[in-house]
């Protein structure tokens, strides 16, 4: 009868701890720890889950939110009441938890941001007394108003960092008009092929990605746009159309998830060509902050699930799945 070793040459490795490295998938082991024969699947996007983060301070609808899993901010929004007000306030995450810090200057609802937690942007938005197009700077500390966009619009996607960032899209009324930033001015550049608002974004100023949104009067897309740096190219829709939606990542390894057509809890993945049903959220919500450096490693905070949310969830693809063996 043939064995392991008479066939590979060599006895099942014994292992302490189970293996996190892509290197390893296929591997068949004995982990020591746990007394338990495993085996080792490769992971990736398809194996990813949302697991539960620490709450925000200051439950929120229409807020935004930039930068990384591990470094993230959110700000704006609207909460509070009844009746409800439109939020200054501004919350950073250490990957665990929220910590308040300095207040924007304008409180706004419907803003984006874009850039890192140290080095972001605060741009357009809603409040009532101060138009739209107000833009304001972060430092990792505190804000400071700078050029305004040269169309004021709420509830735009945007994309980039704080020296070259991108803001498309937006309204009212629902338009595609796109302006590229270069940590001074704003400049006009191609608009979208399909004009919306509520819409999310992903990518570099030279590299981005739009999709979903909402036409006039609230139509929900599933359009998804490419951006070179100069003009949009429309590729492959979403799934399940969507509007008020959240999302991260990069131009060919993004996630789009939430939204309302009603309340989703959708998670989609785009590998640079087309989008694929992934885990979904606990709790569907529309109007949220969603960010992520890239489709593996993204965060969602607040947002409406009936009420104003503070709940944040993670979502996270691990690069192996460990299986154990069983005798069923």
């Amino acid at each position: 009868m043939a064995t392991y070793k008479g066939t590979k040459g060599f006895t099942v490795q014994i292992l302490a701890s189970d293996p996190t490295s892509g290197d390893t998938a296929g591997l068949l082991f004995f982990n020591s720890t746990d007394n338990e024969f495993k085996y080792v699947r490769p992971g990736g996007i398809s194996a990813g889950t949302w697991a539960s983060g620490g709450n925000l301070n200051t439950a929120r609808q229409q807020n935004a939110g930039c930068g990384i899993q591990t470094a993230g901010l959110c700000a704006g929004g609207e909460g509070g009441g009844p009746p409800a007000q439109v939020q200054n306030a501004s919350e950073s995450y250490n990957g665990s938890s929220w910590t308040e810090g300095n207040n924007l200057n304008t409180a706004r609802a419907f803003l984006t941001m874009l850039g890192l937690q140290t080095a972001a942007l605060a741009v357009g938005g809603y409040n009532p007394s101060s138009g739209f197009g107000i833009n304001e700077s972060y430092n990792g500390t505190s804000y400071t108003e700078v050029n305004d966009l040269n169309t004021a619009r709420n509830a735009s996607g945007s994309s980039g960092i704080q020296t070259a960032g991108l803001v498309f899209g937006g309204g009212p009324p629902a338009g595609g008009l796109t302006e590229e930033f270069d940590g001074t001015n704003w400049a006009e550049s191609g608009d979208l092929n399909t004009g919306r608002r509520i819409l999310a974004g992903a990518g570099t100023q030279t590299a981005s990605l739009a999709f979903g949104g909402a036409l006039d009067p609230g139509t929900s897309q599933s359009v998804t746009e490419q951006y070179n740096g100069t003009t949009w190219t429309e590729v492959a829709d979403l799934n399940t159309a969507r509007q008020a939606l959240a999302g991260g990542g990069i131009q060919t390894d993004a996630l789009a998830f939430a939204g309302h057509s009603p309340n989703v809890t959708n998670t989609e993945s785009w590998n640079g060509t087309s989008w694929t049903e992934v885990a979904e959220l606990a709790t569907g919500r529309r109007e949220l902050g969603g960010f992520g450096a890239t489709g593996s490693l993204d965060l969602a905070c607040g947002g409406n699930s009936g009420s104003f949310s503070n709940a944040t969830e993670e979502f996270t693809a691990p690069d192996v799945v460990i299986k154990t063996v069983t005798d069923s």
